[in-house]
C-alpha cells in the first residue's frame, strides 16, 4: 500500500515479501531467505536494510549484512546490540552509502 502511495509500486511489484506470508515471522529470517532465494542469492550476498532491533535480529540471522536506519540516536544501541553493522539516520543518505559500500 506504501508503495504505491508514493509511486513505487512498478519497481517492486512481484518482489514483495512480507512477514504474512511466511511460516515465522521476524524475528525468524524466513522473509529475508525467501526474499534471497527469489533473487537467487545466498543470505551472506545480502543487504537488509532494518529500523528495529527484532528486524535486525532477522536479518542477521539470515546471513545478512544488516544496516539499521535510525533517525533517533537513542535507539541506536539497541539496534546494534541485535547485530546491525552500521547506522544511518536519513534515507535520503542511502544511495551514497551503498556508493561507497
Amino acid at each position: 500500500m506504501q508503495l504505491a502511495q508514493v509511486g513505487l509500486m512498478d519497481w517492486f511489484e512481484g518482489r514483495i515479501f512480507s512477514g504474512h506470508e511466511m511460516p515465522r515471522s521476524k524475528p525468524a529470517p524466513d522473509v529475508y531467505l525467501a526474499a534471497a532465494a527469489h533473487l537467487g542469492a545466498a543470505g551472506s550476498r545480502c543487504l537488509v536494510i532494518e529500523d528495529t532491533p527484532t528486524g535486525v535480529t532477522a536479518g542477521v540471522a539470515a546471513g545478512a549484512t544488516v544496516w539499521a536506519y535510525c533517525p533517533l540516536p537513542e535507539q541506536g544501541g539497541a539496534l546494534l546490540q541485535a547485530g546491525a553493522s552500521r547506522l544511518f539516520k536519513r534515507m535520503v543518505d542511502l544511495p551514497g552509502l551503498l556508493t561507497a559500500a
